[in-house]
């Protein structure tokens, strides 16, 4: 097993993207919707604008015929400081009401009382010169300035009347500077829906940096050097159907049921034929991978190839095998009660097809040790099987997982397609190992997408083809007529296998009579290995219209095997 990490791939963080659609899109549409909103309060704070009329005008001791208090045509010194003590006076003038109100007048403001100018007036002096600096917050910026210049034109009518001196004039022409957002706002939802599209994808982009899954079904083989004995796509439909996933009609045209098909053919070879019996358990990392699933249907496709086979429900804890057979799981007839010698192990074992029986588990609050009076069990049925397939619990979340060693001497590792982590994986792959158990390979399951179906670039998809087609004539070839007996052996429903597997083990005392299952199948390894080379070369289609010819020479292949076995004394066969 390899050491090392997984290395980022722009395919990575599109998968991600693809993954978390709906957060993005959910962010975005947040965004955008929040940017709307700013922008409609933008568009009242533009309508309820206000703005700030400024200025600036500086007090003299001017008479209205131009001389001033002090000299004739030019002020004298007296005139400047007198202009300096005026300041404050001036300054009560212009807020008084007197002056205000003859504002209002004259600019005939409609609703306007003299607080309303004079709480947004600011009139203050220059370093403590006769200059003065007045702002008026006013929510029309023309109407402003014909206030300001009011207040001004005002004042200078009523100084000689009520100071007897003095006189205002502009320095700086007042301007007005709108205060507050301003503007329609019409950039602030593109801009926070693009903020949103950012955050989404830079969730999801730290969610694969922070929790890397398996996402590239390559990486078992390149990282930790696991061989993939087969891919599960994901197909919801197949997985939705309820009932007994024995009785499903459209079972053998299924894409799924064909990879589970493939993958029993490839697991039956590495187990080899010598040895009369088989006992290996089937593990995962964490729950939820579909480790039990895949179980079942490597039993179903080994009892189709009529191999006695036995299917153990080891998960104690979180039993589930025996509701994907059955409604529901008896106690008088289940492993617990077999464990308790409540019953005996014909009451304890279902069976299910001819070839097929389930030995349950029901769920209890003590549940069942994995101690060495269930080893003893399960090594003396073991004794009438092949096949004996325990579904244990997951390798990275219960340590007794490793006790089925005793009795396995193998282990099918199963891979959820982004479910575990790669840490996850990485350590009950060492547990694995370090316990010394063989491992058979993996089962990657619930594959999705187009990473199913990745063999690469067009011009490599074609030559695999023509690779397979060649393999195709060669088979041909050593199997003449196979295509005309394959039209008469392939229309076999599970319904009859099950009629003719039921005929043949019904009589116990007519056993020694009929061939043993092992010997029966003995015709098929030769052709299995041809199908097993074909798999290896065409097992992942890029897309089924693309690959249908390699799908008819994997058919055909199959069809020989079926043809063999129903007729093992046939010319021709090996």
């Amino acid at each position: 097993m390899r050491n090392g990490g997984i290395q980022l791939r722009i395919s990575d963080l599109l998968f991600a993207v693809q993954k978390r659609w709906k957060v993005i899109v959910a962010l975005t549409f947040i965004g955008a919707v929040f940017g709307l909103l700013l922008s409609g309060m933008s568009y009242v704070q533009s309508s309820l604008a206000t703005y700030d009329i400024s200025g600036s005008m500086v007090i003299n001791t001017q008479r209205e015929d131009g001389s001033y208090l002090y000299g004739d045509r030019a002020p004298s010194q007296n005139d400047y400081h007198l202009a300096e003590d005026m300041v404050d006076t001036v300054i009560y003038l212009l807020r008084s009401p007197r002056v205000l109100n003859d504002v209002i007048n004259d600019q005939a403001l409609l609703g306007v009382s003299y607080q309303d100018i004079r709480s947004g007036m600011s009139i203050t002096s220059y370093n403590n010169t006769q200059i003065l600096e007045m702002t008026l917050r006013w929510r029309n910026d023309e109407e402003g300035i014909g206030i300001w210049n009011s207040i001004i034109d005002r004042a200078n009518v009523l100084m000689p009347q009520t100071l007897t001196v003095g006189h205002l004039s502009v320095i700086n022409e007042c301007t007005a500077t709108l205060e507050g957002m301003g503007g329609s706002g019409t950039a602030i939802p593109v801009f926070l829906a693009l903020l949103g599209l950012a955050a989404g994808m830079g969730f999801a982009v730290m969610e694969v940096l922070m929790h890397p899954t398996l996402t590239n079904v390559k990486d078992m083989e390149t990282v930790f050097g696991l061989e993939t004995i087969g891919l599960i796509p994901r197909d919801e439909d197949f997985f939705k159907k309820k009932g007994s996933i024995l009785v499903q009609d459209d079972i053998g045209s299924s894409m799924v049921a064909q990879n589970y098909s493939a993958a029993a053919y490839i697991l039956r070879n590495r187990l080899g034929t010598k040895e009369d019996h088989h006992c290996f358990y089937v593990t995962s990392a964490t729950n939820r991978e579909g480790r039990s699933t895949v179980a079942a249907n490597l039993a179903i496709q080994l009892s189709d190839m009529e191999h006695r086979t036995l299917l153990v429900d080891f998960d104690i804890k979180n039993p589930s095998l025996g509701s994907l057979f059955m409604g529901s799981v008896d106690y008088e007839h289940s492993l617990n009660a077999l464990y308790r010698g409540e019953i005996t192990e014909q009451e304890a074992i279902t069976t299910l097809t001819g070839y097929l029986d389930i030995l349950p588990t029901v769920l209890e609050h003590n549940a069942v040790p994995m101690d060495g009076v269930i080893m003893d069990l399960i090594k003396k049925l073991s004794e009438k099987y092949e096949y004996v397939i325990l579904d244990a619990p997951p390798v990275g979340k219960e340590s007794d997982t490793l006790s089925l060693n005793q009795i396995a001497n193998t282990v099918l590792y199963v891979v959820g397609y982004d479910s575990a982590t790669i840490p996850e994986i990485q350590s009950s792959l060492e547990k694995l190992d370090k316990s010394g158990i063989r491992v058979l390979g993996c089962v990657i399951n619930n594959v999705q997408g187009t990473r199913y179906h990745s063999l690469g670039d067009k011009e490599e998809v074609r030559k695999r083809i023509q690779k397979a087609k060649q393999k195709k004539e060669k088979a041909e070839e050593r199997f003449p007529g196979a295509e005309q007996a394959a039209d008469e052996s392939l229309p076999l429903t599970r319904s009859k296998k099950k009629a003719k597997a039921d005929k043949k083990s019904a009589p116990a005392e007519a056993a020694p009579q009929a061939p043993a299952p092992v010997q029966e199948a003995a015709p098929a390894p030769t052709v299995i290995r041809e199908r097993r080379n074909v798999l290896e070369d065409v097992s992942i289609t890029e897309e089924a219209e693309r690959l249908a010819p390699a799908q008819e020479m994997l058919d055909s292949l199959y069809r020989i095997g079926i043809e063999n076995r129903e007729h093992p004394d046939k010319p021709g066969n090996p």
